[in-house]
């Protein structure tokens, strides 16, 4: 029993009946065994006449007492003997042909999604309801009915059902129901032959394959597709549930059953009957197997159609099993039609394969168009041989096979009732029945259909079969079709709501999408260019400011830590980069230019300060404290300038004078007689200018960097001798009196309008606060430090390569860059008082003792906290001593190295180097090490 509804053009509701009320009542529903084709439903309905009817224009049928009804759309009444019949088409599918998509291309969103959007876009009134597909979509629609997108939407594994919800006398909701397949799987069982199952058609094929090789997406290569994918490793066990055995190793699935009935006799046994099926799209071994099963069991028996009378109206769609006893196998198999008669209660289901030719939809469509055609266009003889002799020239090269080129009219492709041409076919065969690939050229564009040769019969077949947009009629390429060959000179875009990715003119260039068609670069890889002769010399990643650029690591949980970043507010002008997490160098570090030493100090104490060193301003005084005591200063000349640079700038060197052009420590003033022009009134400018005249590289803003330029103004016009104080630089270097070298450097470089005599007690208060401070002892035992220090110039050169170059540099690296020479000759006194005749002169910085042979310093007293040992044997020698060693002949030649490892047994492994091709390098102590070549001399090592 079902309830009927009549409704009026407006889609109220006129009037209510009960099937048993009506004459004829016959619902046909048919899953077509096209997958680009929506349902086909229709109602075939009749009763006794009443006028009211005759205004009807739609039909609801209910047959299950849920809210929601089928409707269709009267196509064709007549009035014959007072009965009013109908044939109607489901309106859903009618309807849904008017509603137009402008624009909407889904790029791996999740279906509901994008079906949500295109009935937004098309401004349909349909509302997606039951939605059990899990997919993501990529496609294209564009200027296509809602109809056609739903029919598209089915190529990707899903079917769709329509109802509308009606209340009251209204239809309320209109709604389209998603599903991967209608019906159910149910444990309904047929024998093959029995009563209840009727064969309607039978087709013993002769190309009936029982084995295939199943080949997925081709690899890409520089020239096309290189080796496609196959199934051969992958393992299928009926024990594990599968349908089949496949071992692995084996490249082909074979149904043995149907190779035992249909196959190839060879020598009293049946060979499998073998053919290679390719799916284009499949890239996962196992999805391509289970494809290759779904095609197997199609083709590998005959196909047969059979009907029943004991299934329900609900049974479309669903799965029953099929039994063929006489053939020994058994298949799944869909009903893919019912046909209900609502009067007297009779249900002929369709079930098996479907062997229809067309639809009822297709033929009760055909009958209204010829209908309409015969009416409106009556013509003559003359008439007509003209019309056929347009058509066959227009048809040229179809004839009876259909040549390889068929120019296909409207009313052919089933969209129109013209016969104006409509698209071009362009086949691989020189017919329709022996082709396998199609190109399609129409209003919409270029695409491609592919199917198994013999499959498509018809034009309309063609036409129907799934299909690949290549090429849209706006313009739009679609990048899957491009598989070899070189792009060149072209613009590739990837366009997401807020990122875009161009790589144009050498390029690749993040974006970011503003909308309204405005967009900003953030980071972008460009190609480096020589600024003087404009060569290519590299590639660089260029941030722009306002945007980050991050390196990071993946946490366990899915969020990102960054390892380095340049941050939003680094610019050109002041770079900024952020490194987290540890951080191993391997070679050589440098900061501002000076070398890190390993295990030591930062070179000239910056980074490394006393514990009595707290504040910024005590950390710059420290800074260039030892700057200026490692380049000859004595402490009361470097306390004289820094009382100097207390009342300039507050020892604070990332200052600009108050209203006025200087700038830095000393407040450089190039407003109007710059040491290197131009004039400027830009302090900071000014002092950049003089750091690219010096050579000077790192941080303009420091005090390491501004110490460095200091020395170098005074050697360059900035320090100017004056008759009160006419002390060359070398003489003001060596000045004793803190207060001499406070008013010296203030009248020969500072040179104010007015003397400060206050600046002499701010060079006191300097001298008392730095005078006698350490650096810090490095951290780490002796044999750590040595390890880390060779490890850091293993097969390198330290300082100028001479044998006392590396000495000294791990002399310095004990003492935190206390220690190390500098040209013996270059003082008079030692810091201590004692003389340098015959001593080389102590103090803070590594440098190399100029014209002294290791010999000869060898002979030397060891600076403090040094003890000088004459060995007797090997095992007097310890890890980390510095050795020197000189010749029985005298002391005018000899050698320097570093102990590695404690004598023992008459070796004493060495680390030394030399100039001439010898880098830093380990001696096991024997006969052929340094220890051969001299006699033993001395050893010096720090006191503990």
């Amino acid at each position: 029993m079902a309830n009927v509804l009549f409704l009026d053009k407006f889609q109220k509701v006129m009037k209510s009946f009960d099937s048993a009320e009506l004459s004829e009542c016959i619902q046909t529903r048919e899953i077509t065994t096209n997958a680009s084709e929506l349902m086909n439903d229709s109602l075939s309905l009749s009763l006794a006449y009443e006028a009211l009817l005759e205004e009807a224009s739609y039909i609801a049928l209910n047959d299950s007492g849920e809210k929601q009804f089928t409707l269709y759309r009267i196509l064709k009444s007549s009035d014959e003997e007072n009965i009013l019949s109908f044939e109607n088409i489901n309106f859903a599918v009618d309807e849904l042909d008017n509603f137009i998509i402008k624009d909407v291309r889904p790029s791996n969103k999740a279906l509901p999604q994008v079906i949500n959007q295109l009935l937004s876009d098309s401004g349909c009134d349909w509302t997606l309801g039951v939605c059990e597909v899990n997919k993501n979509i990529t496609s294209n629609f564009y200027y296509s009915s809602m109809r056609e997108a739903l029919k598209a939407l089915q190529e990707f594994g899903c079917e769709f059902t329509f109802a509308v919800e009606i209340t009251g006398n209204t239809i309320s909701r209109k709604v389209i129901n998603c599903y991967n397949k209608i019906g159910k799987v149910t444990n309904k069982r047929f024998e093959y032959g029995e009563d209840v199952l009727k064969i309607v058609r039978e087709k013993d094929r002769t190309n009936i394959v029982t084995a295939i090789i199943g080949r997925g997406k081709g690899e890409e290569v520089g020239d096309g597709h290189g080796r496609r994918l196959e199934f051969t490793n992958v393992e299928w066990k009926k024990s594990n549930g599968k349908p089949l055995d496949k071992p692995k190793g084996q490249n082909y699935l074979e149904y043995p059953e149907m190779t035992a009935e249909y196959g190839i006799p060879s020598n009293g046994k049946m060979l499998p009957r073998k053919t290679v099926v390719v799916f284009e799209d499949i890239e996962d071994a196992n999805e391509l197997l289970k494809k290759t099963y779904e095609t197997l069991e199609y083709y590998s028996r005959p196909l047969v159609q059979f009907s029943t009378e004991v299934l329900g109206p609900d049974a479309i769609g669903n799965t029953v099993t099929i039994h063929r006893g006489d053939r020994g196998y058994h298949y799944q198999t869909r009903v893919f039609k019912v046909v209900t008669n609502y009067v007297t209660g009779q249900v002929q289901a369709g079930l098996g394969d479907n062997l229809n030719g067309t639809s009822i939809n297709r033929q009760v469509s055909n009958v209204q168009n010829n209908i309409s055609d015969l009416n409106q266009n009556k013509m003559g003889f003359y008439e007509s041989t003209e019309i056929g002799k347009y058509q066959d020239d227009i048809m040229r090269g179809a004839g009876a096979d259909g040549g390889s080129i068929y120019l296909v009219n409207g009313k052919e492709a089933g969209v129109s009732n013209s016969r104006a041409p409509y698209e071009q076919v362009f086949m691989d065969g020189p017919k329709i029945s022996a082709s396998q690939y199609f190109m399609i050229q129409n209003n919409r564009g270029i695409s491609f259909k592919q199917c198994n040769k013999g499959q498509w019969k018809t034009i309309q077949d063609v036409h129907n079969g799934a299909s690949r947009t290549a090429w849209t009629l706006d313009g739009t390429f679609n990048a899957d079709f491009i598989n070899a060959g070189v792009l060149q000179g072209v613009k590739i875009r990837s366009v997401d709501d807020k990122f875009i990715v161009e790589l144009h003119n050498g390029k690749v260039r993040f974006l970011r999408n503003l909308g309204n068609g405005k967009e900003e670069e953030m980071v972008a890889f460009t190609p480096s260019l020589n600024n003087e002769t404009g060569e290519l010399n590299g590639i660089g990643l260029v941030q722009n400011p306002g945007y980050k650029f991050a390196i990071s690591s993946k946490n366990s949980d899915g969020t990102f830590s960054n390892v380095v970043r340049v941050p939003a507010d680094s610019t050109g002008s002041k770079p900024k980069l952020e490194l987290f997490g540890d951080v191993s160098v391997s070679g050589r570090l440098l900061l501002n230019g000076q070398e890190v030493v390993a295990g030591g100090g930062s070179g000239g104490g910056e980074g490394e300060f006393p514990p009595e060193i707290v504040t910024e301003q005590e950390k710059n005084a420290w800074i260039v404290w030892q700057f200026l005591k490692s380049k000859g200063y004595t402490e009361q000349a470097a306390a004289g300038i820094l009382g100097n640079m207390e009342q300039e700038s507050g020892v604070m060197p990332d200052t600009d004078q108050v209203g006025g052009p200087a700038y830095g420590l000393v407040q450089w003033d190039g407003s109007a007689y710059p040491l290197v022009p131009p004039a400027t009134w830009n302090g900071r400018e000014y002092v950049q200018n003089l750091m690219r005249a010096a050579g000077i590289s790192g941080d303009y803003k420091i005090a390491k960097t501004q110490s460095q330029l200091l020395e170098w103004c005074m050697f360059n016009g900035q320090y100017i001798p004056t008759s009160s104080y006419p002390y060359s630089v070398a003489q003001f270097k060596g000045l004793t009196n803190i207060s001499t070298a406070t008013t010296a450097f203030e009248a020969n470089f500072e040179r104010p309008a007015a003397t400060h005599p206050e600046r002499v007690q701010l060079a006191i208060k300097w001298y008392n606060k730095l005078h006698g401070l350490k650096p810090p002892t490095p951290i780490g035992n002796l044999k750590e430090q040595l390890d880390k220090f060779y490890n850091t110039y293993k097969e390198r050169y330290v300082q100028n390569g001479q044998c006392v170059g590396l000495t000294t540099a791990w002399m310095a690296t004990l003492t935190a860059n206390k220690y190390g020479m500098t040209p013996w000759n270059s003082q008079s006194t030692n810091p201590d008082g004692s003389p340098t005749s015959g001593n080389p002169r102590w103090n803070y910085e590594i440098n190399i003792g100029d014209g002294i042979s290791a010999a000869t310093i060898g002979t030397f007293a060891p600076p403090p906290g040094w003890t000088k040992i004459i060995p007797q044997k090997a095992e007097d020698c310890k890890a980390g001593d510095i050795f020197y060693v000189g010749t029985d002949s005298g002391i005018s030649t000899g050698h320097t190295g570093i102990v590695y490892e404690d004598g023992k047994n008459g070796r004493v492994p060495t680390l030394d180097q030399n100039f001439l091709n010898s880098p830093v390098r380990w001696f096991d102590g024997g006969p052929s090490s340094s220890w051969g070549l001299y006699n033993w001399f001395c050893i010096w090592r720090k006191n503990t």
